[in-house]
């Protein structure tokens, strides 16, 4: 009987080795399911809310407008589009012109924002240069992380006009004072913002 056991385990140890997992010779692709998106409604559905400077009175007033997303692209886009009809007729305006206009950030200026206008902007003079320049600012501030300012245009950055004469440095909200807004924003309106029509300089 022994000799039977001795015989059986000696079998064992030298069927052992065959029966393990061998290394592959080539990577085998494995095919992963992406799970499927939840049909549950997430806080951040539904129309966002930003804010755009516009002028009343030679100041500058607030406005909400409804938005899908908040990027700094829609928000420069609106702030050009200028008021609606119906808020042009209540005395609200614009010194900008209907332009294209980007953004970007440096992190070696942290805080600042680079917007480059067109030529266009440049031929904006008087005191409505420096609303322009204001209404800009304001907008462009209400982004997070962004509170000063540089504007350029052909790859060369603008002197700004400012509550304290020409500056060549980026500047704030502390630098419009004089036009600075005094009411909240007014709420946004029901029609959509497809159909704003700008405002040219008044």
């Amino acid at each position: 009987m022994k000799r039977l056991i001795t015989a059986l385990l000696s079998l064992a140890v030298i069927l052992l080795p065959g029966c393990g997992v061998r290394p592959e010779q080539e990577p085998t692709a494995i095919e992963i399911t992406a799970a499927t998106p939840s049909s549950q409604p997430t806080p951040d559905d539904g129309p966002l809310t930003v804010t755009v400077y516009y002028i009343r009175n030679e100041r500058l007033e607030p406005v909400e407008r409804s938005v899908a997303r908040a990027s700094a692209a829609t928000v420069l886009s609106l702030l050009t589009a200028g008021p609606t009809r119906r808020e042009v007729t209540t005395g609200l305006r614009t010194a900008l012109t209907l332009q294209p206009l980007t953004l970007t950030t440096d992190e070696k200026t942290p805080g600042t924002g680079d917007v480059t206008v067109t030529p266009d902007f440049t031929s904006i003079s008087g005191q409505n240069q420096l609303l322009a320049v204001a209404q800009l600012v304001w907008t462009v501030t209400e982004l997070p992380g962004i509170d000063r300012v540089r504007l350029s245009s052909n790859g060369k950055p603008l002197e700004l006009p400012t509550d304290r004469g020409l500056s060549r440095i980026p500047v704030g909200r502390d630098d419009y004072m004089s036009v600075a807004p005094g009411s909240p924003p007014e709420p946004p309106e029901s029609s959509t913002v497809a159909t704003a029509s700008a405002a040219g300089p008044g």
